[in-house]
């Protein structure tokens, strides 16, 4: 989803929008996926099913266990928030031993991020299997994880594919995206973009922020679906609401050309810069243009060159901004500078 974003009062030079790689790449072949879901049943599932249960906690892919939903009043997960990972895990091993299945997967956790004490993923491994034999649906989505990398245990997408259907098969956000990624890639499973596109469907409505995002890009981009800008600024807001910077640039650009949606620069103005604090340089650059211009913010102009020198650094040049930046004064540059070095 690439925008060409134009700043108004004659500002000609309009930034590209950069987004991550992988997520592009979603994009285009979930467009596939989504119109092939339309007209595909397989997998012995129904793939457009609502989820059984929203796992709003599990919104993100990478990790090997995501945060766990602690139990009400469970003294171990309520130290583990705390960060006594020591002491939680002492208390959940207790109960772990007596077939505990969450007190198990804390255990696994702790274990596996080596939280307060050295890594163990083959430990981690094991508990995570009895929790898993038991019903936990983190201690499956967790062992997939860790047959996906081999962690622990020998490489297996296959038994991957497996865990994450079952811990989907609960709606759990995480396994639901994961497994999209498999049947669309093919490892593990048989390459099938239209069950790819259904589990994707089913990640987002578990409130998977990056499926949420690849949603909104379909239906922004026309890909596999009717395109709706409309529908693609709500679903692009719920992945923003979850910090997903790539999401709040998109929403953001959508609020600023009044696209999809109606037009906003103060609330464009508010998603760039939380992106920007979020370290995102396609975002800082946009808030440094605003800011020059005082467009949907009170203009600044030592902020706005704060903002473009940290972009750039960063590596995203922009031609205007460093034209802008030239007519500074000395003042206001070193201002800015000294901010620059000073932010994170």
């Amino acid at each position: 989803m690439s925008h060409l974003w134009h700043l108004p009062s004659g500002n000609i030079i309009g930034i590209l929008i950069t987004l991550h790689h992988a997520l592009l790449t979603v994009f285009v072949f979930f467009g596939l996926a989504l119109a092939s879901a339309q007209a595909q049943e397989t997998d012995a599932i129904d793939p457009d099913a609502t989820p059984k249960t929203a796992n709003d906690e599990s919104t993100g892919s990478g990790a090997a266990t995501t945060k766990l939903p602690p139990p009400i009043l469970d003294p171990a997960f309520g130290a583990y928030q705390r960060g006594y990972y020591l002491e939680a895990f002492g208390l959940a091993l207790e109960k772990a031993k007596e077939g505990d299945a969450p007190s198990q997967t804390l255990v696994g956790q702790i274990l596996y991020q080596g939280e307060g004490m050295a890594k163990n993923y083959r430990q981690a491994a094991d508990w995570f299997r009895l929790a898993a034999k038991s019903g936990d649906p983190q201690a499956k989505f967790a062992l997939g994880m860790m047959h996906l990398r081999g962690h622990g245990v020998l490489p297996d997408k296959a038994i991957a594919a497996q865990m994450f259907k079952a811990a989907g098969s609960t709606g759990h956000a995480d396994a639901l995206y994961n497994l999209a990624l498999l049947y669309l890639e093919g490892e593990g499973v048989e390459r099938n973009v239209g069950v790819a596109g259904a589990y994707l469907r089913r990640a987002a409505l578990a409130g998977h922020a990056e499926a949420q995002y690849a949603l909104g890009g379909a239906y922004d981009q026309g890909a596999g679906v009717a395109r709706d800008e409309s529908v693609a600024a709500e679903w692009y807001q719920k992945a923003a609401e979850q910090g997903l910077a790539d999401a709040q640039i998109d929403l953001a650009t959508m609020l600023y050309e009044g696209r999809g949606i109606d037009a906003d620069h103060e609330a464009a103005a508010s998603w760039f810069l939380r992106a920007a604090l979020a370290g995102n340089p396609v975002a800082q650059s946009r808030i440094a243009r605003l800011l020059a211009t005082g467009t949907g913010i009170e203009r600044n102009q030592v902020e706005a060159g704060k903002w473009y020198l940290i972009a750039r650094r960063a590596g995203l040049e922009d031609t205007w901004l460093a034209d802008w930046f030239k007519d500074l004064t000395d003042a206001e540059k070193s201002a800015a500078f000294d901010l620059s070095q000073s932010w994170q």
